[in-house]
């Protein structure tokens, strides 16, 4: 028996044009129940459901757990393979997802501001979500580095010579950066712990009017080291949309944040349904249902209008930093989602219900840019593809 969460709005339509049918049973919130446990042989969940130890003896027939995330920290991968469950992920699926997020965050602050930011941006992990913000930023105009000691500790000088990025382990460049954003796992031991990555000690250390944009995991950001500058008063523009003690927020914090999400950064209509098609893939492969053939992704979009929506400019002159913001702006409207987490009660519950009720939203890849001579050169060819809009010439249009 599958067991999933808010998941099953997709599978439904996966499974609804084949005529076949797999047993669903679906939980709200967090956390299954004892009783659903004891039965299921397969779950499947997104990032707020914990499985560990204590979920899997209560399972005592499960086989397979499949997460729709990048992050798999949420599973004590160590704990299924123990029980002999097989555990899946779906890398890279919401990448796109997180760097609109990334962007849309920078691009509302500059509008704001009237000057986009002059100083370097430092991507903290470059893995999936990581570069796919990096490029974005660089598409809008922004000196783009990243921060990623464990794979710059694993590479060979010639892989590091390869590599088209700037990928380094300079912690004090990081802290000189005018935008810094974050995207790495939480880990809390070994080598290159990410808990309290930015502690009381590197937060002060930013300099004024540093953007610091936390969408990976709550407790990369320690909310202390936020308060204490929040209290002295510290020049910051802070955006987060994951928070350490989640599903519970900091209310104090809120007035003083420059941004604050309730952890959607990755909730795009097109990133939920591609990672719910891959992960229902391989469980379809896992049980051996050959039956069952799965539509493309693009038939399970055309009920969600966010999804099939298109955006199209033209300008005759090369777009500014204004314009290409704006176009941001207009698919996806940070300031959306900010409000519904500021208007809403600062509890756990509420926090969750923004979540399961979360409008989601289109991407950057549905706009499209025509224009005259300038959109022959490569260079803005190669910044409107870094924003993942797509650069139509007038033999394509």
């Amino acid at each position: 028996m599958p067991l999933v969460s808010e998941l099953a709005q997709y599978l439904a339509q996966a499974l609804a044009p084949s005529g076949q049918s797999v047993q669903l049973t679906t939980f709200t919130g967090r956390q299954p129940s004892a009783a659903q446990l004891i039965q299921a042989e397969v779950l499947l969940i997104r990032s707020i459901t914990q499985v560990d130890a204590a979920l899997l003896q209560q399972a005592p027939h499960l086989r397979w757990v499949g997460t729709a995330t990048i992050g798999t920290e949420h599973v004590d991968a160590h704990a299924c393979q123990a029980a002999g469950v097989t555990f899946v992920s779906t890398p890279g699926v919401n990448a796109n997802a997180v760097g609109d997020y990334v962007v849309a965050a920078v691009s509302e602050l500059a509008l704001r501001d009237g000057q986009l930011p002059t100083g370097d941006v430092a991507i903290i992990g470059a893995g999936h979500t990581g570069r796919a913000a990096g490029q974005r930023l660089q598409g809008l105009g922004l000196r783009v580095h990243y921060y990623d000691p464990p794979l710059v500790q694993s590479w060979t000088p010639q892989k590091i010579q390869q590599e088209p990025l700037d990928i380094h382990a300079d912690w004090q460049r990081v802290l000189a950066s005018q935008v810094i954003s974050c995207h790495v796992p939480l880990v809390h031991e070994g080598r290159f712990p990410t808990h309290h990555l930015f502690d009381v000690e590197a937060i002060a250390r930013l300099q004024a009017g540093t953007i610091l944009i936390n969408a990976s995991r709550g407790a990369v950001v320690a909310e202390e080291a936020l308060r204490q500058a929040m209290h002295r008063q510290q020049e910051l523009r802070v955006v987060l949309d994951v928070w350490e003690h989640e599903p519970q927020i900091a209310p104090d914090l809120l007035p003083w944040l420059s941004l604050a999400t309730p952890h959607i950064a990755g909730h795009s209509v097109i990133g939920k349904v591609a990672g719910t098609w891959q992960l229902f893939a391989q469980l379809l492969q896992f049980i051996r249902r050959d039956d069952i053939m799965l539509p493309p992704v693009e038939e399970l979009l055309a009920p969600w209008p966010a999804a099939t929506r298109r955006y199209h400019w033209h300008t005759e002159t090369a777009p500014s930093w204004q314009m290409l913001a704006s176009w941001v702006r207009e698919i996806y409207d940070i300031r959306d989602d900010d409000a519904q987490l500021r208007q809403a009660p600062s509890t756990a519950a509420a926090f969750d219900q923004l979540r399961r009720t979360y409008q989601t939203r289109g991407e950057l890849s549905q706009g499209t840019v025509t224009g005259g001579d300038w959109l022959q050169q490569a260079h803005w060819q190669q910044r409107l593809q870094q924003l993942n809009f797509l650069p139509l010439n007038s033999q394509e249009q």
